[in-house]
């Protein structure tokens, strides 16, 4: 058995292209897991739906981005540093391309998958079992993460939100940040998922690979330009650095105020 697991895909259509390639190219998955934040800051939002529909045995994740736009509430970049009216610019933007197709599926998308794999109990989520607002770190503790699992039985969890990609064991549960697609934050400017698979006999680990994709990250900025996007400036530089020009713009606890569009 064998599951790949996207995620922050954030409308970059051309580095989901990339990874999808090297999925075919590692003989593809029994499933494929996309967690949430499919579409918010890309140029190409209306490309990335339909493809992903595309995708044979697929299960979706509503991300803090998804649901800002659907509910149009979106964060208040309050303390932003003069990006706010860029950023809610790019949110109203990303909205038109997506139309009311987009919106509608949006609102038929969970918050949580489970799945059970012999003895493995998956949980994937976007941010944390309890927030889609909060990421699972290298700073997240044991305790902490006892406290977020609604289910003792979890063994494995899967998560995005931060953008930067993590495996480790905390509290006998096997945590793997599956970082972004389409947007890393790690320094690192290819495209981020994970390729899981489960053991044929019994006691025998999950193998985990963290898998980094080369792609054009001018060509992609370049689509923001030619498209008119809001926000080309900050998403070319967060695209050429795999930083974000202030990580507060996406996903600190001052956002969660929220502003109505």
């Amino acid at each position: 058995m064998r599951i790949a697991i996207l995620s922050d895909i954030h409308g970059n259509m051309i580095a989901l292209e990339a990874v999808l390639k090297d999925l075919a190219r590692q003989g593809n998955a029994d499933y494929i897991f996309v967690s949430g934040d499919l579409f918010a800051f890309g140029a190409a939002s209306d490309e990335v739906l339909p493809r992903l529909r595309e995708l044979p045995g697929a299960r979706f994740l509503l991300g803090n981005t998804d649901r800002y736009l659907l509910n149009r509430t979106y964060p208040s970049m309050a303390s932003s540093n003069g990006w706010r009216d860029t950023l809610l610019l790019s949110f109203r933007w990303t909205a038109e391309q997506m139309g009311d197709e987009g919106l509608e599926f949006l609102k038929s998308l969970p918050a949580s998958h489970k799945l059970a794999i012999d003895s493995f109990r998956l949980l994937a989520v976007h941010g944390s079992p309890r927030s889609d607002e909060e990421g699972l770190t290298l700073e997240t503790g044991a305790g902490e993460l006892k406290e977020m699992l609604p289910d003792r039985g979890v063994s494995i969890l899967t998560c995005g939100h931060t953008h930067i990609p993590m495996d480790r064991l905390l509290g006998g549960v096997r945590v793997i940040n599956v970082g972004s697609v389409g947007l890393p934050f790690d320094g690192d400017p290819r495209a981020c998922y994970a390729l899981l698979t489960f053991p044929q006999r019994e006691g025998s680990p999950t193998q985990v690979d963290l898998r980094r994709v080369a792609y054009d990250v001018e060509a992609a900025v370049d689509q923001f330009y030619a498209r008119r996007h809001p926000a080309a400036d900050i998403s070319a530089y967060n695209l050429r650095t795999a930083h974000s020009m202030g990580s507060s713009l996406i996903y600190t606890p001052e956002m969660r105020a929220g502003v109505r569009v």
